[in-house]
């Protein structure tokens, strides 16, 4: 829980600014679009013209989302968006690998606000004047975003509690992955009461998906391979698979947890050829095996049951060095019994 006087540090911090740019990673999910979108309407509402932008178009799963507001994109109007802004506020990310696109000019923007819940971090907002909101305990970014409200002195409203309640929901499986807490389910029980559409939000994300989507998902599970005693799950996307299916990169987001459903499992892997060649990597695990840790070791970073991971390539190369990262984390840290597994 972070403590209020942080709170209140973050909120004025942002009170002085005017015209805030707001960034997250590649790839975004709905954490991080939610948390863009809630901390742009709260910013406004107190004032400001905070700048929410992405470095590729909205994922076309969130397009039917009324309540996020259309970023401006940072690769087509980076020097724009770079001379106009005062400040920069960092949401859902504290990795460089991350904010590749941004990188060059945050390490030299003005003073810098990271908003984040990962445990794996860089030296994002750490110069002089800079501020961190750091909780790794969180289960979704949306949640500090929430906290932060009373100390902003906005209250919810109906679209604010949609964009954090799509954060939450989306970053925590839709209530169904082991992190959802007391904490979590208060405050989306607090969004709902605001506003947030539940059911609409579901149905915007989770029942529009493109028959090319379709298609990739059973390219991917035809890839199944179970290793590590049946322990672990291999998932692989590559570049010809996309092309068949008709599909593109912004279609993978959450497929690798198809995989977590089988019995017997404890970890899964998703391996996916980039356009470029270089090879992405999602890792899941169920109960004790620390993925964060072997993201860590590939390069990358996360949570401790979802994490992940880029590799330059080459495919042939990539693949048989995950494989036995994963394996051999599987054989040294398995727990004698069932009973001994850490939650």
């Amino acid at each position: 829980m972070i403590a209020p006087e942080l709170l209140h540090n973050a909120a004025a911090w942002l009170g002085a600014c005017r015209r805030p740019l707001l960034l997250t990673h590649r790839r975004p999910d709905g954490d991080a679009l939610g948390a863009l979108s809630a901390l742009t309407h709260a910013l406004r509402r107190r004032g400001l013209a905070p700048q929410p932008a992405l470095y590729e178009p909205l994922p076309a799963r969130y397009a039917g989302v009324s309540s996020l507001i259309a970023p401006r994109r940072w690769d087509i109007e980076s020097g724009t968006l770079a001379a106009e802004c005062d400040a920069v506020v960092v949401v859902d990310t504290c990795a460089w690998s991350q904010l590749e696109p941004a990188a060059e000019f945050l390490r030299h923007a003005p003073r810098t606000l990271v908003v984040d819940h990962h445990p794996t971090r860089d030296d994002v907002g750490m110069r002089p004047g800079d501020l961190r909101l750091i909780d790794d305990s969180a289960g979704a970014v949306c949640l500090l975003v929430a906290e932060l409200l009373p100390a902003l002195d906005v209250p919810l409203d109906p679209a604010l509690a949609d964009a954090l309640f799509l954060g939450i929901a989306t970053d925590l499986g839709w209530f169904r992955f082991p992190s959802p807490d007391a904490r979590a389910l208060r405050i989306a029980a607090d969004l709902v009461a605001a506003g947030a559409r539940s059911h609409a939000l579901y149905g915007a994300i989770y029942e529009r998906e493109p028959a090319a989507k379709l298609r990739l998902i059973g390219r991917m599970l035809s890839s199944l391979d179970l290793r590590a005693g049946g322990r672990l799950a291999v998932l692989m996307l590559r570049r010809a698979d996309f092309a068949a299916a008709g599909a593109d990169g912004s279609m993978t987001e959450d497929l690798v947890n198809e995989a977590t459903r089988i019995g017997g499992t404890e970890a899964t892997v998703l391996l996916t050829e980039e356009p470029d060649g270089s090879v992405r990597v999602n890792l899941r695990s169920k109960t004790w095996l620390d993925v964060a840790q072997l993201a860590r070791s590939l390069g990358g970073g996360g949570h401790s049951r979802a994490a992940g991971a880029r590799s330059p390539g080459p495919w042939d190369q990539t693949v048989p060095q995950v494989l036995a990262v994963v394996e051999a984390a599987l054989a040294a840290d398995a727990p004698s019994a069932a009973g001994d597994a850490p939650h």
